[in-house]
């Protein structure tokens, strides 16, 4: 198993308070140092194993990401990357429903007005078009819009 998936499963384990900190502790000192260094980076408030991968692959690019950000009265977000772009993960679970289509529309059109950005991608992005989506995000950051200030 790949050291993003064990991170994935474990971070769900977290949120889902199926594993204690001190349980993930006596997991980690089992695992030889290779395994147990990088995974010393896991987080409880990750709500997705989509938002794991993603915000792990953008670490690993040392981009500045910060998860289940409030930004607004109401409105957390999976992540924030710099000080202005959002990243929604996105499943059909929870964002299919016509109530929760509406709503995170009414979130994006809150976030952009104060002057973010918002991306959402889908499971189906991250995991079954991973290579093409990867190339769209590094176009993003080649640019460095994200650490444009917010408008006053």
């Amino acid at each position: 198993m790949s050291t993003m998936k064990a991170a994935i499963l474990i971070e769900s384990a977290l949120n889902q308070g199926r594993l204690s900190r001190a349980g993930l502790e006596q997991l980690l000192g089992k695992l030889p140092q290779r395994y147990r260094s990088p995974l010393s980076r896991v987080r409880s408030d990750a709500q997705s194993g989509t938002e794991t991968a993603v915000r792990w692959w953008l670490e690993e690019r040392c981009v500045r990401v910060r998860s289940q950000v409030q930004l607004a009265l109401g409105i957390r977000v999976d992540l924030l990357l710099g000080t202005n772009w959002v990243i929604e993960c996105d499943s059909r679970r929870f964002h299919d429903d016509p109530d929760q289509y509406r709503e995170d529309r009414r979130r994006d059109l809150v976030l952009a007005s104060r002057g973010y950005r918002v991306t959402r991608l889908t499971w189906e992005q991250v995991f079954l078009e991973w290579k093409a989506t990867e190339r769209m995000l590094q176009t993003m950051l080649r640019r460095r819009d994200h650490r444009r200030a917010l408008p006053a």
